[in-house]
């Protein structure tokens, strides 16, 4: 943790000790300083060699303060909620090797498997893509979607995490047009800390997503599909048959505002669940401190439902820790602030958090069944949030 400091404190301070390096370009973009720093990492560099174009170490760090409360109980912590280390390779002008490890969360053990591990084909005009291995499922959903490095909130809402996959290993295409696009997938139901046994079935994705500003100056609408055959060796995938999500996303001058509605029938007895998000976030301001910085003010509502009694669970982040159980309804209210010293690459984040589960079933020590008409509570993280 020392390194990190050191690096953070030159990032946030140099500005202030080297007013030559932090002054904007003539685009008005970050501070020369800031990008040189994130070039170190590049290792070889050179777009005419027909063999290898790039070596890159990369990696990713999100570490956070938290805060939980609900009429049950309250805790707090810090945990380093990410910690990638790995490689990208381009070579011979149309391919991309990549790997990453995970490094668990207190350093003992080191390794604690792999996070990614893919080869990727694209062709020259980068309108088709094709990747192979083990790969971060973010292809359904407004949340899911997106990878972990550009999240507008400090955790997506807990229904992403009940139905949604993490990691998988398979195979991934997407393709677009100048309107219109397209992915589509197929992957091992089994996964292990490195690959697959391959005996946990298959599951499916299809998706498709067209330019559709609505109100907004622009904008897009998707429509993803997750298809699950539920083999019972199946460890990859959520208990649940057929996902679906229709979502948009749009932008208006500073204001952006994702819309997401997403239903999963569930396998043999786990419930069929269904939700909706909102998610708008507004530039407060540009320019606030260094050149290039920007300043956001998140917020999103979400509520999710299930058809059979006690079918949601609690955020596992950090509602489980104060509380415990499954209802049938959730309503979850978030406020938060995030400021890019450097985009997404290095930025501050803070968000507070409401939650409400009514109806919720509880496990007693003793074995017996209690029930609560309804469980609230709030939670408070603020963090950092680093890759390159």
């Amino acid at each position: 943790m020392i390194s990190l400091r050191f690096f953070l404190f030159f990032v946030f301070f140099s500005p202030l000790l080297l007013p030559h390096y932090v002054s904007a370009n003539e685009n008005g973009n970050s501070p020369p300083l800031l990008p040189a720093i994130w070039e170190t990492p590049t290792l070889y560099e050179n777009k005419t060699n027909k063999y290898l174009q790039e070596v890159t170490i990369i990696g990713r760090y999100h570490g956070q303060y938290w805060y939980a409360d609900s009429n049950e109980n309250n805790t707090d912590g810090w945990e380093n909620r990410r910690i990638y280390l790995g490689f990208n390779i381009k070579l011979l002008q149309t391919f991309t090797l990549e790997a990453q490890i995970n490094i668990s969360n207190d350093y003992d053990p080191f390794y604690d498997g792999l996070y990614d591990a893919f080869l990727q084909w694209e062709d020259s005009s980068k309108e088709f893509a094709i990747s192979v291995g083990r790969l971060d499922y973010v292809y359904t959903g407004l949340e899911r979607s997106t990878s972990s490095k550009r999240l507008l909130t400090m955790e997506r809402v807990p229904l992403v995490s009940q139905i949604m996959p993490g990691e998988v290993i398979g195979g991934y295409t997407k393709g677009k047009t100048e309107t219109f696009s397209y992915h589509a997938g197929l992957f091992s139901g089994s996964i292990t800390d490195e690959f697959s046994s391959f005996e946990g079935g298959v599951a499916a994705l299809l998706g498709f997503s067209g330019k559709t500003a609505l109100f907004y100056d622009k904008g897009s609408l998707h429509l993803d599909y997750l298809y699950n055959n539920g083999n019972e060796k199946n460890n990859a995938f959520k208990p649940y048959h057929h996902i679906v999500s229709l979502w948009h996303k749009g932008t208006l001058g500073p204001l952006e505002c994702g819309i997401d509605l997403t239903m999963a029938k569930g396998i043999d007895d786990i419930s069929d669940v269904w939700g909706i998000t909102l998610l708008p976030t507004y530039d407060l301001s540009h320019d606030l401190i260094i050149s290039g910085d920007k300043l956001q003010a998140a917020f999103r509502y979400h509520y999710a439902s299930s058809n059979d009694k006690y079918g949601l669970t609690f955020n596992r982040r950090y509602e489980q820790k104060v509380t415990s159980g499954q209802g049938d309804s959730y309503d979850a209210f978030y406020l938060g602030l995030n400021y890019y010293i450097f985009r997404h690459k290095l930025k501050l984040m803070a968000g507070f958090e409401y939650f409400q589960m009514d109806n919720v079933a509880d496990t007693n020590e003793d074995g017996s069944i209690s029930v609560q008409s309804s469980v609230d509570g709030w939670s408070f993280v603020s963090g950092i949030r680093l890759y390159f």
